[in-house]
């Protein structure tokens, strides 16, 4: 009897197999499809037929300009780097502490050097110190590339620096296609920069981009001996939601605007790539794309330091960097031809 059941037996089994087959490549077909919807087109690209970014400040309060979040503000230094009248690719908003005049002198003899379509200007807060603040006044005078708001600037009021940051860009260059804030010890490399948004992405701009190093399900600190401890009572949750280190945070006009007018009118968080890149990002349903392998590696790093030649795979920024070693990368990508068309094919390999 069992003889004459064997071989339905195994077409029975065949037939489940099959199908248990064809059902996980579907599911992997599904998963590798969501994967890249989510990392690749989470953002919209403008075309040249397209209504780009419009001065949108009239949208915002009327007492919105002397308000920061909960403090009473105003410029105490300004400069108007945006002309009108020339297009701007990007504007780059440099997070500087007062006292950090060399890192501010490299970023300007390097990559940060004056570019028609690329504005960069340093964002500081204010000082107790009448003598620091002459010295930056004189600064200011020779560079004419400063913002400084009437906060003071300290490590807990990086979301003040922040939101202002965001704040000039809406009111003073709502004409950029593209706004990159990051800070004074951070490599941009800036010819490679330009062909990413140009060829890439799209010189018309885009919608609904914040181009980051996302951190996942990280937990919330709580140990006094942390500089980052957070209290219950400034953040219950255990973890963080997805949010990106605010070393580098690439943003389209439309999210900077929407993350501006969310972080006026809530309550405020001290750490504040969390704050913005995190809860109002969830908050707004915006997505991060991950250039997490366009971040110079230290292996990279030391093939650039230790061969002086040759090509590496492309890169658009490098984090946590001396001065020598941004004048040392800036002669690097100066005598190499910038990549275009990378972004989407590229793999991180070496």
């Amino acid at each position: 009897m069992l003889e004459k059941r064997w071989p339905k037996l195994l077409l029975f089994l065949s037939g489940f197999f099959t199908c248990l087959l064809v059902w996980i490549q579907f599911s992997s077909f599904q998963d590798t499809t969501i994967i890249s919807s989510t990392t690749l087109t989470a953002y919209t690209l403008f075309t040249e037929d397209d209504t780009n970014f419009i001065d949108q400040s009239y949208q915002l309060p009327e007492h919105d300009y002397n308000q920061l979040i909960d403090l009473n503000f105003n410029f105490t230094i300004i400069n108007f780097i945006c002309n009108e009248s020339i297009p701007v690719l990007l504007l780059v908003l440099i997070h500087s502490s007062p006292n950090n005049f060399a890192k501010r002198k490299t970023i300007r003899e390097t990559w940060g050097k004056k570019d028609e379509n690329i504005k960069v200007v340093f964002m500081i807060g204010g000082v107790d110190s009448p003598e620091l603040q002459k010295e930056l006044e004189v600064e200011n005078r020779v560079y004419n590339d400063f913002v400084q708001g009437s906060f003071f600037d300290a490590y807990r009021n990086l979301t003040y620096k922040h939101v202002m940051s965001l704040k000039y860009f809406i009111y003073h260059c709502p004409q950029a296609k593209y706004i990159l804030k990051t800070d004074d010890d951070v490599f941009v490399n800036m010819p490679t920069m330009k062909n990413f948004l140009t060829y890439d992405l799209s010189p018309h701009g885009a919608s609904r981009g914040l181009f980051c190093t996302p951190r996942y399900n990280s937990l919330v600190l709580r140990s006094y001996r942390s500089k980052w401890r957070v209290s219950f009572t400034e953040y219950p949750d255990k973890f963080y939601p997805t949010y990106c280190p605010g070393w580098t945070l690439l943003y389209s006009p439309d999210v900077a605007l929407a993350l501006y007018k969310e972080a006026q009118k809530s309550d405020y968080f001290w750490i504040d790539d969390i704050h913005l890149t995190g809860t109002l990002t969830q908050k707004l349903n915006f997505t991060h794309t991950d250039i997490e392998s366009l971040v110079l590696s230290d292996k990279k790093l030391y093939y650039i330091w230790y061969y002086q030649s040759g090509e590496i795979a492309p890169f658009l920024y490098g984090r946590e960097l001396s001065e020598k070693k941004i004048r040392e990368l800036w002669k690097y990508v100066s005598i190499h031809q910038a990549p275009k068309f990378f972004f989407r094919k590229f793999k991180g390999e070496f």
